[in-house]
């Protein structure tokens, strides 16, 4: 159907909103109670147009577009209207803004600039008071003063965790939102509850206060914390990751769960290894690494063993493989067992490693032991030492009921005794990496912030351990570590592993 909007003729589906066909122009008309994933509430007011011929104006977002429409976005009618409604929000509204963690990001505060820039006529004194920093989560801090009541937050526990924690008490200027009886916001989504809030009522007590949203940067990148493979942006500034936040991609939901968010907690956890711990105390980083080599040239290929982990990217497991071909062993294990899939309708996933179908990839090429194979092998005594990801070779030793000396790649878990060498490694923060998702969904996780000094990618590491050891794999730039995947895995031929905007999914 063909409508006008500000005299510009468009043409829309039938049951497109007015405020979808003008967005579609690149028309924005101001909303709150709106958003693109939730009901529409039609409840902030802040929307409203004028259809040429209608007796009075009428909320974009909830009015549908009819053939022949004409509609105005800027007309006197609705300037006014609009600052009738921002002044209306803003009675009660705290005059928070210099301490306010939404500043910066506050439609309050900028639709005022645009559409408002008026003086109250209500004093401080007789604004209503309500309650202030209430805790009402494990991740959430409410403001009830700052609350306009777009409603955003109750529909989301509704309609998209569908825990329904929140409600609307009282009537009139008295309403404001609260928790149900006997609940708080602890479901698995909450944080995504301060990102639409649109004026910092709901706000993360991990990020307040932290730093001014203005002075962050931007680094597009995924998440690492399941199978899933959400779209994200990491926020950062001098070396620090503040916070994730879900970036909008075709094919995933505009949410993140809490337990992604909170994966950037690792690179500053207290026990995360910024230098090797080996039997002769705390080296540096490339020391460890000439230890680590030492170790492994002074025993026979078949005393080797090598372990590659879902954990980690399609660069760091191709590049064990290739050292465990260069030393000649046959004890490596590229295998991880599992069923993903979507465990909660919404975006976690059964499968917690974000690479485990990757993992499946570099198995088929290289073989190996299965996991139960390789558990066999370690039991057996003829392995002498083994080289892998923390976690993993922890796992394997405590199946196998072993003790055998090792060197591990750690992200962030403190040394664990018993382990010849701890190395450092650097995480997927801190260097451009792939991964597939559970779907088939080439993933880029891009470096926001720097490793600490000498900490290398486990790819990176290996290729030091291979050149030590005198049978080099020739691994030494990431460019090289890509035409390698491409090289030798063949469903990755035609993968644009370096293009940062196109897409690739297994078939």
């Amino acid at each position: 159907m063909k409508l006008k909007i500000d005299g510009k003729e468009t043409q829309v589906q039938p049951g497109t909103s007015i405020l979808g066909a003008a967005q579609a122009m690149g028309v924005l008309i101001p909303r709150y109670c709106y958003h693109p994933s939730l009901s529409v509430a039609g409840n902030c007011r802040i929307c409203l147009v004028e259809i040429e011929g209608a007796p009075k104006l009428v909320t974009a977002c909830s009015t549908p577009c009819a053939e022949g429409m004409s509609v105005l976005t800027t007309s006197e009618k609705v300037r006014a209207a609009r600052r009738d409604v921002l002044e209306f929000l803003l009675i009660n509204h705290p005059l928070d803004c210099p301490i306010c963690d939404q500043a910066g990001e506050c439609g309050l505060q900028d639709y005022y600039m645009e559409h408002g820039l008026h003086k109250s006529r209500f004093p401080q004194a007789d604004k209503v008071r309500r309650h202030k920093r209430r805790d009402v989560g494990k991740y959430l801090v409410l403001d009830n003063e700052r609350c306009i009541l777009c409603t955003r937050c109750v529909r989301f526990c509704e309609e998209v965790t569908k825990t329904g924690e929140l409600c609307v008490r009282e009537r009139g200027d008295r309403s404001y939102i609260d928790l149900k009886p006997g609940s708080r916001l602890d479901n698995d989504y909450s944080l995504n509850i301060a990102d639409i809030c649109p004026v910092g009522a709901f706000t993360s007590a991990d990020f307040r206060f932290k730093k001014r949203v203005w002075f962050l940067e931007r680094t597009a990148s995924v998440c690492a914390g399941c199978a899933t493979g959400c779209p994200i942006e990491v926020h950062h500034r001098d070396n620090i990751v503040y916070r994730l936040m879900p970036r909008p991609e075709e094919g995933f939901p505009a949410w993140l769960c809490d337990e992604g968010r909170m994966t950037c907690k690792s690179l500053r956890a207290p026990g995360r290894p910024a230098a090797a711990f080996c039997e002769e105390g705390n080296l540096k980083p490339a020391a460890g690494l000439r230890f680590a080599a030492s170790r492994l040239g002074k025993l026979k290929p078949e005393q080797v063993a090598i372990f590659g982990s879902p954990f980690m990217s399609l660069e760091d497991n191709l590049a064990l493989a290739e050292l465990a071909a260069a030393i000649g062993t046959k004890n490596f294990c590229l295998h991880f067992s599992t069923e993903p899939g979507i465990k909660d309708g919404i975006l976690k996933n059964t499968d917690h490693s974000p690479n485990s179908r990757g993992l499946a990839l570099i198995h088929a090429v290289y073989g190996g032991y299965t996991r139960e194979q390789f558990s066999e092998r370690l039991a057996s005594g003829e392995v002498r030492f083994v080289l892998g990801r923390n976690e993993e070779v922890k796992a394997a030793l405590a199946a196998a009921k072993t003790d055998i000396p090792s060197s591990v790649f750690s992200f962030s878990d403190e040394p664990a005794p018993g382990r010849a060498c701890v190395l450092p490694a650097a995480s997927h923060f801190e260097s451009d990496c792939l991964f597939i998702n559970y779907a088939g969904r080439l993933r880029r996780a891009r470096a926001a912030v720097k490793a600490p000094e000498g900490v290398l990618p486990v790819w990176q590491a290996a290729d030091r351990i291979a050149s030590m050891l005198g049978a080099p794999i020739r691994l030494e730039t990431r460019a090289a570590v890509l035409e390698r995947l491409k090289a030798k895995i063949p469903e990755l031929a035609a993968a644009p592993l370096s293009d940062d905007k196109a897409e690739f999914e297994l078939k």
